[in-house]
C-alpha cells in the first residue's frame, strides 16, 4: 500500500507540472515577460512541495521534468523573436529550480539524521533503563546480605551464644537465591507468586500477601486473584485502620512493637483483625504496595530487621517488572491509537495461524483504510488527522469481539483478526464497522468530520493458506474496494460487495 501511495503521489505531481507549463507559455506571453520568468513563478512551489512530502527520487524526477518546463516555453512562444535575447533567463530559472530543491534536499537529509540520532538516543535511554533496574534488585540484594552479616557479627560480640531458630548461613544463602529468582521474573504474574513463596519460607510465616497501590486512584488492590481460602485473609484498608498509616508514614509496623507505641495503640484497637507485620514496598519515594506478613511461628528480634531487607527486594522487583512491562508495551503497542503495532501484529497473527492450524478452528481478517484521509490533515490540520485516528481506533475497539487482536498496520490502515469466527460472520462485523463508522460523524473542535472507510474481508484457508497470503488477499479485497467507489466491504466474492443502501445479493 505505501508504493501504490508513492506512486500515487508521483503521478499527482508529474500531471501538475505538466500542466502548468502551457499555462506559462500562455501568462509569459500574454504579459511580454522575459523567457523562464513564467515557468519559474507557476512551478516552483509545486516542485517545492514536491520536494517537501515526497520521497528523494520523486522529487528529484519533479524537478527535472519542471527544468524541462522551463526550456521548453523557447519552442512555444509566439513572440520568440522579441524574447530571444533572454534565453540565458530560461537558464537562470531552471538553476533556480535546482537550488531550491538542492537546499530542501540539504535540510532534509540533517532532520532524517537528527531524528535517527533521536531514536538511537531513546533506545539507548530504555536499554540503560532496564539495566540500571536489573543491577537496582543485585546492589539491594548484596546490600541486604552485608545488613545481615553486620548484624550477625555485632550480636554475636553482645552474645556468644546463638540465637535458636535462626541460621544465618542459610538465611544469606536465602536472601542470595530471593535476589536471583527476583533478578530473572520479568512478569508480576511469575514474580508475586515468586515473592509469597520466598517470604513464607524466609519468614516461617502461614499468609503472605502483597497489596499493590494504584497512585490514580489511590486504592490498593490484591496482585494475587482471589480465592476462597483467602477470604479469612487481613484485607487492608488505604483510608483507615493500620494499612492507611503505613501507606501515611511508609514505616513497618508490627503488632508487637505497636501495642507499645502509643501512637499507634487506638490505631490497633479500631483494626482489630491487624496481622502480624505490615511492610511498605517502596522505591524511593514511590510506594509501590504492601507486604503483609501473617502467623509469624518463630519470634525473633530479628524478624523486624529480615521484614525491611525483603520488602526493599521485593519493591525493587515489583518495581522492575512494571518498567519491563512498560517498555514492553511501548515496543509493541502503536503511541497514538493504543493497538498492536505492525511488527507485533505479525508475530501474533503467526501464532494465531500456528493455532487455528493445529486445532482447526475459523479465522477471519478484517482490513480497513480510511477515506479520503489526507484531505483531513490538509483541510483541519495534523491534529485532526490524529484525532481522527485515535477516534477509527476507539470504534474498533468497540465494535470487534473482545478476543480480537487489533492493530494500526500503518498509516490510516486498520487491521483485526477475528478467532473462531466464519467469512460470513467476519463480513457482518465489518459491515458494522462501516455502518458505525458512516452514520457517527467524529467532533473535532467544533466541527462534525465526516468519516468513512473501505474494507477488505477473507478467512484463513478460503483461499490464503498462510499468514503472508492472509494479509495479501485482504489487502486486495480493500484494494477493490476502493476502486469500486470507497465506503463498502469486499470480500471472497465481489458480486456480493455491499455499498451504503443495498443489500447484498
Amino acid at each position: 500500500m505505501r508504493n501504490y501511495y508513492t506512486a500515487i503521489q508521483f503521478w499527482s505531481y508529474s500531471l501538475l507540472v505538466v500542466c502548468l507549463c502551457p499555462l506559462a507559455v500562455f501568462l509569459g506571453a500574454y504579459m511580454n515577460w522575459p523567457l523562464g520568468i513564467a515557468p519559474l513563478l507557476l512551478l516552483a512551489p509545486a516542485t517545492v512541495l514536491a520536494a517537501v512530502s515526497s520521497p528523494r527520487v520523486c522529487y528529484w524526477t519533479i524537478t527535472v521534468i519542471s527544468i524541462s518546463s522551463c526550456f521548453a516555453e523557447i519552442f512555444f512562444r509566439p513572440d520568440l523573436e522579441e524574447v530571444r535575447s533572454t534565453y540565458p533567463l530560461s537558464i537562470m530559472s531552471a538553476a533556480v529550480l535546482i537550488g531550491l530543491v538542492m537546499l530542501i534536499d540539504l535540510y532534509m537529509g540533517k532532520l532524517r539524521r537528527k531524528l535517527s540520532q533521536l531514536h538511537q538516543q531513546n533506545d539507548e535511554l530504555v536499554r540503560q533503563l532496564y539495566e540500571t533496574q536489573k543491577q537496582s534488585i543485585a546492589d539491594a540484594s548484596k546490600s541486604a546480605i552485608a545488613e545481615l552479616k553486620e548484624k550477625q557479627t555485632s550480636e554475636s560480640k553482645d552474645n556468644t551464644s546463638a540465637e535458636s531458630g535462626v541460621n544465618y548461613p542459610l538465611l544469606l544463602l536465602t536472601l542470595q537465591d530471593i535476589g536471583r529468582r527476583i533478578s530473572t521474573n520479568q512478569s508480576n504474574e511469575s514474580l508475586i507468586p515468586t515473592i509469597i513463596s520466598t517470604a513464607k519460607a524466609s519468614l516461617q510465616c502461614e499468609s503472605c500477601q502483597i497489596y499493590l497501590w494504584d497512585t490514580k486512584s489511590r486504592a490498593l488492590k490484591n496482585a494475587l486473584p482471589a480465592r476462597a481460602r483467602d477470604q479469612l485473609d487481613y484485607r487492608p484498608a488505604a483510608n483507615h485502620g493500620v494499612a492507611a498509616w503505613v501507606i501515611e508514614h511508609r514505616q513497618i509496623v508490627m503488632r508487637n512493637d505497636a501495642d507499645q507505641d502509643y501512637r499507634l495503640k487506638r490505631i490497633i484497637e479500631e483494626d482489630a483483625q491487624m496481622p502480624d507485620a505490615i511492610a511498605p514496598l517502596t522505591v524511593g519515594s514511590e510506594l509501590i504496595g504492601l507486604l503483609i506478613i501473617d502467623k509469624i511461628d518463630v519470634e525473633s528480634p530479628t524478624i523486624g530487621r529480615l521484614i525491611y531487607i525483603l520488602s526493599n527486594i521485593y519493591a525493587l522487583g515489583i518495581k522492575n517488572s512494571q518498567l519491563f512491562k512498560r517498555i514492553e508495551e511501548m515496543a509493541s503497542r502503536d503511541g497514538l491509537t493504543g493497538l498492536y503495532n505492525h511488527a507485533t501484529f505479525q508475530e501474533k497473527l503467526h501464532e494465531l495461524v500456528k493455532n487455528a492450524e493445529a486445532q482447526s478452528t475459523n479465522l477471519s481478517i478484517i482490513m480497513s483504510d480510511i477515506d479520503h484521509f489526507k484531505s483531513f490533515n490538509d483541510t483541519y490540520g495534523h491534529q485532526a488527522g490524529d484525532f481522527v485516528l485515535k477516534e477509527v481506533a476507539r470504534i474498533w475497539k468497540t465494535v470487534m469481539p473482545e478476543n480480537s487482536v487489533l492493530a494500526r498496520y500503518g498509516g490510516e490502515e486498520f487491521i483485526g483478526v477475528l478467532l473462531d469466527h466464519e467469512y460470513s460472520q467476519a463480513r457482518q462485523i465489518a459491515e458494522d464497522l462501516r455502518e458505525t463508522l458512516e452514520n457517527c460523524p467524529i467532533l473535532f473542535e467544533g466541527q462534525q468530520l465526516q468519516v468513512t472507510a473501505s474494507f477488505g474481508v477473507t478467512e484463513y484457508r478460503h483461499p490464503a493458506t498462510n499468514t503472508k497470503d492472509l494479509v495479501r488477499v485482504a489487502d486486495e479485497y480493500l484494494y477493490k474496494a476502493k476502486e469500486g467507489g470507497r465506503n463498502q466491504v469486499v470480500g471472497l466474492d465481489s458480486n456480493t460487495t455491499r455499498k451504503p443502501g443495498t443489500q447484498a445479493s
